[in-house]
């Protein structure tokens, strides 16, 4: 928002306003952000049916009816034209309107009149529970164990055997 300097009549503020409201037209091309966009629009959805027409016209003469095929073709492409177009149209306004505040804005500064900053916009916070964490199943693993050593037992060896001795006698 644009004020008058401390002290600054109300008529020259005006005068001020009006010769950089000017100013700024003719720095952006005397032409309006609504005028750029529909520039755009109109000229994309032009291209497309002049494009869609041709291709459609090509495809339908391979098959006999090229007429059907350019109709068909100038409308799928009037459609898709002007819906990049339209895209186009608002990057373009708003690249305008841009241009157009920052013009408007150094001649007030230069004028001596203030610019209060925008009042920012109030957001929402909209605060949601954390998803919960993705569990990925996945089979146990499964564990072999080596085979037990072959089991070899010693060789055989001749154990000699000693007989008993005597019982003992009792008198």
């Amino acid at each position: 928002m644009a004020l008058p300097k401390q002290g600054e009549s109300f008529e020259v503020f005006q005068q001020h306003d009006t010769t950089c409201r000017q100013y700024a037209v003719t720095q952006t091309g005397d032409k309006s952000p609504q005028q750029t966009a529909a520039r755009k629009v109109v000229g994309a959805a032009a291209a497309g049916a002049g494009v869609g027409a041709a291709a459609g016209a090509l495809i339908g003469s391979a098959s006999g009816h090229a007429g059907n095929g350019a109709a068909i073709g100038a409308g799928s492409g009037l459609l898709a034209g002007t819906l990049l177009g339209s895209a186009s149209g608002r990057n373009a306004a708003a690249s305008v309107q841009q241009q157009y505040n920052m013009v408007y804005t150094q001649c007030i500064v230069a004028n001596g009149d203030r610019v209060s900053p925008p009042t920012p916009r109030r957001t929402r916070m909209v605060y949601r529970p954390a998803p919960p964490p993705a569990v990925i199943y996945a089979p146990a693993p499964v564990y072999v164990a080596p085979p037990p050593p072959a089991y070899v037992a010693p060789p055989a060896v001749a154990v000699p055997v000693y007989p008993l001795p005597p019982a003992p006698q009792s008198y």
